[in-house]
This record gives structure tokens, C-alpha cells and sequence, in this order.
């Protein structure tokens, strides 16, 4: 594991923003958090960006560097070659970066979620919160001007600074894809801490401010494709009316996708292993849909449906807040004997439904 809750992490930072659903309302801001452990978690994050840039190795095609608008040969500033058994060896070089960066130039590192396991566990507590496919990309420049002009992407975004101060502006009309800002429009200096939510298709414009900085952009997309499949599905049979589905349709269709989190409990279920330490999760990228009927629980996870004693209702509720919780502390908050506990949580293990780690 990695030292800090990223959970409660991504849980405080949408808090922040106004809720654990998918940001909503236009651009929203949350001011930096004072709480030692968020700020501790924090630079978790951004020792996950130093670690990603100490060994890119085979994900180098993840690194991009922008200089005025364009993208810089990566036989400048990367070193690669490729050694026994075809495995890419990639080293930066830091002086051409070092000069690039300070004339005005964005190093940007694309998927850090795949390079650094902190970054990758904050990323699927995003994904779990917001009911969403995210990925996480980085920006790290020192100069006052900016590598992209005024633009919109075609996803939600949260921003998070996590070193140095960073000036955004951004439209204050949603949906606004204008080369020019409105008047009124958002214009804040991010500093570290502070979050910064910003619908799709909404144009905004990033410009540095002359000193060493870092931020993270989570890009998101509510409910995955379910969205654009009830879309598809209407054309389909030549439906022109498309209204929005029902949150608990929404719900139920993606806990029948097959997304997992990293993770295995490979040694739990070849030793049997499960001791108060051992730590349990919720093994789907999106939360399992749950349903009763008299006696039985029916809980729908990763496109399979899973049905239990109806008794152990307590218990999956408690996993499925998707949170990683030791076996004493879900021992502890469930209302059944440790030894039923036990059982559910081995046969999740076998079924490939919880993850169980240390």
C-alpha cells in the first residue's frame, strides 16, 4: 500500500467541490484544504509525479513536451533504447528539459495513473465517487506564457495544484466554446491545495506565473458510456426523444460493466489467509447495484449477479462504499459473528468480487 488513505483523499477533495456526485452547477473552486491529512495526501501525489519522472521505462510514449503550441521531438529530450528480452529502457534528459520548461514550455505526462500506484488508487476512488472512467494527466512548466491558447476538451475536468501557483481563467458560460472569454469569466491563481472543477466543452485558458509549477488534471466522464448507449439505443429504433435515464437505471447498467480495479488476492485465497490487518475493498471500478427480496440479497458487480443471505446486508453496505477497510474494523462495525464475516470475505476473495491485500 502506499502510506495514504486516497480514498478519503478523493472523498474530502469532491466534498470540497460541493458533493460526491459529478460536479455540477458550472465552474466550482475549492479553496485549499487546511486538514493535515489531506495536505499530507497532497504530497503523496506529487512524490507520484517525481517517481513517474525518475523512470518513464516502457510507458515513454505517456510524456509529451509543448513548446508554443507544438510538440517537441522526443529524440531532444528522451533518451531510449532497447535492451534483453525487448524491454524499452527510457531515461529524461534533464538539462534540454530543465531549459525548456523555464522558456515557457509544458512537460505534460499523460495516464499517470498507469506509472505511480498512489496516483493509480486516487484515480479509482475518483472513478468509484463520480460513477465515471477517469485518468489523470500531469503539467509541469516555469514559465509566465502559456503552451495551449484558449480551448475547451470534451470531458469534466477537476484540477488539482499541487505545487507553485497557476493561472486559470475560464468561461463562466458552460458549454461556451468561444476562442474569446466572457466577461465575467473565472480568473483565479490556483496555489497548492486548491481544486478547480470545469465542465466539458467550456473554454478556458492556463497560463504559469513565472515559478516552478505543478498540477494534475482528472479527466472524467459521468456514468462511462451508458450515456451514449441509451443514445445509440434510441437511434437505433428511431427514437427521436432521448430523455436523460433514471439515476438508479444509470446505476444498475454500469455495475453490469466488466471494469475492475489493480489489485489481487491471490494469497488470501491460496493460504486462507485473513488476518485483522488485512486490508478489503470493493474489487469493481463503479459501485455494485444492490437489491433485496425477502430473504435474499442480490448485488450486481462487473456484469455478474452475486446472491447472498439476506443477513449480510450490513456487511456488503459497508464494503461498498468502496473504501478499503481491515478485517478487524469491518468485523468490528458489522452486526454479524466474525466467523460469517470471515466467510464472505474469502468466498469475495475466490469469486474475484473483494480485494484483499496484506
Amino acid at each position: 500500500m502506499t502510506g495514504f488513505d486516497a480514498f478519503a483523499h478523493a472523498r474530502a477533495l469532491l466534498t470540497g467541490l460541493g458533493g460526491e456526485e459529478p460536479p455540477g452547477g458550472g465552474v466550482r473552486l475549492r479553496e485549499p484544504a487546511a486538514e493535515g491529512a489531506h495536505r499530507a495526501g497532497d504530497e503523496a501525489l506529487l512524490s507520484g509525479v517525481w517517481s513517474a519522472l525518475a523512470r518513464p521505462g516502457a510507458l515513454a510514449t505517456n510524456f509529451r513536451l509543448v513548446e508554443s503550441g507544438r510538440q517537441v521531438d522526443r529524440s531532444r529530450w528522451m533518451r531510449s533504447r532497447v535492451g534483453d528480452g525487448e524491454v524499452l529502457h527510457t531515461t529524461l534528459v534533464p538539462a534540454y528539459l530543465h531549459s525548456a520548461v523555464e522558456r515557457g514550455a509544458t512537460l505534460v505526462i499523460s495516464h499517470l495513473e498507469a506509472l505511480d500506484e498512489r496516483v493509480m488508487l486516487w484515480c479509482e476512488a475518483l472513478e468509484y465517487l463520480l460513477r465515471a472512467r477517469a485518468w489523470v494527466n500531469c503539467y509541469i512548466t516555469a514559465g509566465e506564457t502559456s503552451a495551449f491558447d484558449v480551448h475547451s476538451d470534451d470531458h469534466d475536468a477537476l484540477i488539482l495544484q499541487l505545487l507553485g501557483r497557476k493561472h486559470w481563467e475560464v468561461d463562466s458560460r458552460v458549454g461556451a466554446r468561444a476562442g474569446d472569454l466572457a466577461p465575467g469569466s473565472v480568473d483565479r491563481v490556483l496555489t497548492p491545495g486548491m481544486c478547480l472543477s470545469v465542465p466539458r466543452d467550456t473554454a478556458h485558458r492556463v497560463s504559469g506565473t513565472g515559478e516552478l509549477t505543478v498540477h494534475l488534471t482528472v479527466g472524467y466522464e459521468p456514468f462511462a458510456d451508458v450515456r451514449e448507449e441509451t443514445r445509440a439505443a434510441h437511434e437505433l429504433v428511431g427514437s427521436t426523444a432521448t430523455p436523460d435515464p433514471e439515476p438508479e437505471w444509470l446505476a444498475a447498467r454500469l455495475a453490469m460493466r466488466p471494469d475492475r480495479r489493480a489489485g489481487a488476492s491471490l494469497r488470501s485465497v491460496l493460504t486462507g489467509e485473513v488476518g485483522p490487518a488485512t486490508r478489503i475493498r470493493w474489487a469493481s471500478r463503479f459501485p455494485p447495484y444492490v437489491t433485496v427480496d425477502g430473504d435474499r440479497l442480490t448485488v450486481t458487480s462487473m456484469g455478474r449477479r452475486i446472491r447472498l443471505d439476506r443477513r449480510l446486508e450490513r456487511t456488503v453496505a459497508l464494503l461498498a462504499r468502496g473504501g478499503a477497510l481491515t478485517f478487524g474494523e469491518l468485523a468490528a462495525d458489522s452486526d454479524l459473528p466474525d466467523s460469517d464475516v470471515r466467510a464472505l470475505v474469502a468466498f469475495g476473495a475466490r469469486h474475484d468480487f473483494l480485494i484483499c491485500e496484506g
